[in-house]
C-alpha cells in the first residue's frame, strides 16, 4: 500500500467519524425541533451516550493518526537516508534496500540506478586513471634522465631508476623519506639540494649546475634542473607557493666530451698552423739576409714551398668539412679510372716522406686488376691521408705496403702499416669528427679531420672504409670501390 492511500485513509475515517457525529447532533436537534413535547430519561442517556461514543472515537482516531501518521511517513525515508548514508560512506554496500513498491520505494529504486550508473563511470574512470598512471610510471621508469619530485614538505615521493643508481639508493629507502633526512646520509643528494636552496630554478638567469658521478664510467656528467610545481589555484588564494620541486639530471657528457674534443682541436690545429708559419717566417727572414748564399736560398724557398702546400692542405681539409657541414654535399667527376694511376700518384706524393723515414714501401698489384668507377681526385686525396697517417705512425726503417685486389664486384686497396696500432675500442671513433688517432707517445696529433673526410668522399664513391688493428700489431685500412 501506497503512502498516499495510507494517508487518504486515515483523513477519510477521521473525516467519516466527524460527519457521523455532526449528522447525528443535526437530526437529533431536528427531532427535537419538530414534535418533541418531551425527552424521556431513556432516550437522553443514550443521545448523550451515542455523542460521547463519537466523540471519543474521533479523539482516539485523531491521536492516533497523530502518532502513527508522522511515523508511516518518516519512517522509510529515514530508512532511506540510511541506506544512502551507507552506501556514500567506505563500506562494501553498494545498493539502497527496496522495502514496498511504494514512493519510498521509487525512490529507492531510482537511487539505485543513478548509484549503478555512478558505479560504471566511477570504473571506467579507474580505469583511465590506471592505464593514465600506468603510461606515467612507465614513462618515468624508462627514461634516460634521473627523476626525483620533492612535495611541499621536502618529502620524496618519486624516484625513478636513473636516480636511484645516480644516488646508489634503492627506491624503498628514498619514497616517502624526507629529502633532508636521506641528505644527511648520502653525499650527492645533498649536493643536489644546494642549488634548490639557494632557489637555483631552471629557466632562470643562473646556469645550471652540472654534477660528476664518478660511478657512472665514460657518462659522469649530469646537469641538474630544479622546476617548481604550480599549486593548484583557488579563489581568495593568497601568493603562489609551489606545491613540490621537481628534479632532473641529463646526461650531458656528450656535450662535456664535444668540449673536451673541440679544445683539444683547437689546440692541435693551432700547434699545426703555428709550426708552419714559424718555419716560414724564419726561412723569410733568412732570405732577406745579405749574407745567404744562393744555393741556400733555392733551399729555403723549396722549404718555404712545402710548409705552404702543407698549409693549404689543412686549410682544404677544414674547407671540406665546412662545406659538408653547411649540407653543400660532394662533387664529385666519376669515371672508370686504373687504381695503379691512382697509387702511382699518390707514393710519389708521399715519397719525401718516405724518405726521411726511411721507409720501405711495397706496392702489390695483379696485372689483372680491373678499372674501378670513381672520382680520380677525392680517390687519391684519400689515399694520400692513409699513406701519410702510415707514415706518421710508423718506427724508421719499418716496411710499409699497398695491395689492391679484386673483391666480388668491388676492389679492394689496403694500407698496411708496423705501427703501434689501435685498439678495438676505437676502431669507430677515429673516424668521427676531430676524433683523430688515439694519443701515443713520440707521435704528433693531427687535426682529426683526414678520416673523417676520407670515409665520406669513400661512401659518396660508392664504397666503404674502415680499419683492421690491435695493439703492437700494426694497422691495416681497408677501402673498396666499385668495378667500372
Amino acid at each position: 500500500m501506497s503512502l498516499k492511500l495510507k494517508i487518504r485513509l486515515s483523513v477519510f475515517l477521521l473525516l467519516l467519524l466527524l460527519l457521523g457525529l455532526g449528522g447525528y447532533a443535526f437530526f437529533t436537534i431536528s427531532y427535537l425541533e419538530h414534535g418533541a413535547h418531551g425527552i424521556e430519561q431513556h432516550d437522553f442517556d443514550l443521545a448523550r451516550t451515542t455523542v460521547l461514543v463519537f466523540l471519543a472515537t474521533g479523539t482516539l482516531v485523531g491521536i492516533v493518526m497523530m502518532v502513527r501518521l508522522p511515523r508511516i511517513v518518516v519512517r522509510p525515508l529515514r530508512r532511506l537516508t540510511v541506506d544512502v548514508e551507507r552506501v556514500a560512506g567506505p563500506g562494501p554496500a553498494t545498493r539502497v534496500a527496496v522495502g514496498r513498491r511504494d514512493e519510498v520505494g521509487s525512490v529507492a529504486a531510482a537511487v539505485n540506478l543513478v548509484l549503478s550508473q555512478a558505479q560504471t563511470d566511477r570504473r571506467t574512470t579507474l580505469a583511465e586513471l590506471f592505464t593514465e598512471r600506468n603510461r606515467m610510471a612507465s614513462l618515468v621508469s624508462n627514461l634516460d634522465e634521473g627523476l626525483l619530485l620533492l612535495d611541499e614538505h621536502g618529502t620524496i615521493v618519486l624516484a625513478n631508476p636513473v636516480a636511484c643508481d645516480l644516488l646508489g639508493l634503492p627506491q624503498t629507502a628514498l619514497l616517502g623519506q624526507s629529502a633532508e633526512a636521506v641528505a644527511a646520509t648520502n653525499e650527492l643528494l645533498r649536493e643536489l639540494l644546494v642549488p634548490l636552496a639557494e632557489a637555483n630554478l631552471a629557466g632562470d638567469a643562473v646556469p645550471d649546475p652540472v654534477f660528476m658521478f664518478p660511478h657512472k664510467g665514460d657518462a659522469p656528467h649530469y646537469q641538474l634542473s630544479i622546476s617548481p610545481i604550480a599549486p593548484a589555484a583557488g579563489p581568495g588564494a593568497g601568493p603562489a607557493v609551489a606545491a613540490g620541486y621537481i628534479l632532473c639530471l641529463r646526461n650531458v657528457s656528450d656535450f662535456k666530451k664535444l668540449d673536451e674534443v673541440k679544445s683539444g682541436f683547437l689546440a692541435t690545429i693551432s700547434h699545426e698552423l703555428k709550426t708552419p708559419l714559424a718555419s716560414i717566417k724564419l726561412s723569410l727572414m733568412l732570405l732577406q739576409n745579405e749574407r745567404t748564399t744562393d744555393a741556400e736560398r733555392h733551399t729555403l724557398a723549396a722549404g718555404i714551398g712545402e710548409e705552404t702546400q702543407r698549409l693549404l692542405s689543412m686549410v682544404g681539409q677544414l674547407i671540406d668539412v665546412s662545406r659538408l657541414d653547411a649540407g653543400a654535399g660532394i662533387k664529385l667527376n666519376v669515371q672508370p679510372m686504373r687504381l695503379a694511376d691512382v697509387i702511382g700518384y699518390a707514393t710519389r706524393t708521399v715519397l719525401p716522406q718516405l724518405h726521411d723515414k726511411q721507409l720501405l714501401l711495397d706496392t702489390n698489384l695483379p696485372e689483372t686488376l680491373p678499372e674501378v668507377h670513381g672520382d680520380v681526385e677525392k680517390t687519391t686525396w684519400v689515399l694520400i691521408n692513409l699513406l701519410s697517417n702510415a707514415i706518421r705512425y710508423s718506427p724508421a726503417g719499418a716496411p710499409l705496403c699497398i695491395r689492391a685486389v679484386p673483391w666480388g664486384e668491388m676492389v679492394r686497396v689496403s694500407v698496411e702499416d708496423c705501427g703501434p696500432g689501435i685498439p678495438a675500442e676505437h676502431h669507430r671513433r677515429i673516424f668521427e669528427r676531430f676524433a683523430g688517432m688515439p694519443g701515443q707517445a713520440g707521435h704528433s696529433g693531427s687535426s682529426g679531420l683526414g678520416l673523417s673526410i676520407s670515409r665520406e668522399f669513400i661512401d659518396a664513391q660508392g664504397g666503404q672504409l674502415w680499419v683492421e688493428s690491435q695493439p703492437a700489431a700494426g694497422s691495416r685500412f681497408l677501402f673498396t670501390l666499385p668495378v667500372a
